[in-house]
């Protein structure tokens, strides 16, 4: 067996062996998404706190002036957003669950005040491919802390095997995130463009 064809065997068996912490992560994302939809409808101090997040968000990735922008430019920008992200989920390991629950909040506060086919067109494109990025990305930190916890309870075996998952879900992560940026860069704001 070559140590390409090894690896991908092993990427697959490592989402099998983490499918308890990735399916867990998917959940709270479903379940904050719902929750904050919920809130963010009936609450109006969750509303404006979502109007507040979004504006915080927007500049920060200067969305404000994507337009002026080719689509090169838009996608190198998206991917260095994407990786920040990837790896800050990564290193924050357990508490990688925030930065979740906060991407969740935000998508349910831009479906709150969108057109729900506008929603559809300009989301779900790019985010069929970025959530499951963002939930493996997450997922990742959480195998490593458990590695971590592992290696301090002596289990040297268990905690290698997960560290080593733990990067293989991370790269496949990084892989979406990736694909994902192309999507939103090249055929998301096509439509936007169309659409407005």
């Amino acid at each position: 067996m070559s140590r390409t064809t090894y690896e991908i065997v092993e990427l697959i068996y490592a989402l099998k062996r983490q499918r308890v912490i990735i399916y867990s992560v998917g959940v709270l994302f479903l379940i904050s998404f719902l929750v904050s939809y919920i809130l963010i409808l009936n609450i109006p101090w969750v509303q404006n706190f979502g109007k507040e997040m979004l504006m915080e968000f927007s500049t920060s990735l200067n969305l404000r002036n994507m337009g002026n922008m080719d689509m090169e430019r838009i996608f190198f920008l998206i991917m260095e957003h994407n990786f920040y992200v990837n790896m800050l989920n990564y290193i924050l390991n357990i508490f990688s669950t925030f930065v979740i629950v906060f991407n969740a909040f935000i998508l349910a506060y831009v479906l709150s005040i969108s057109n729900p086919l506008m929603f559809v067109l300009l989301i779900c494109p790019h985010g069929i491919v970025e959530i499951p990025a963002l939930i493996l990305g997450s997922s990742a930190g959480i195998v490593l802390f458990t590695s971590f916890i592992n290696r301090l309870k002596g289990n040297n075996f268990e905690a290698s095997a997960q560290f080593w998952d733990s990067l293989r879900l991370f790269f496949v992560s990084m892989v979406l995130f990736t694909v994902a940026a192309f999507i939103e860069s090249f055929i998301t704001f096509g439509i936007k463009s169309l659409l407005l």
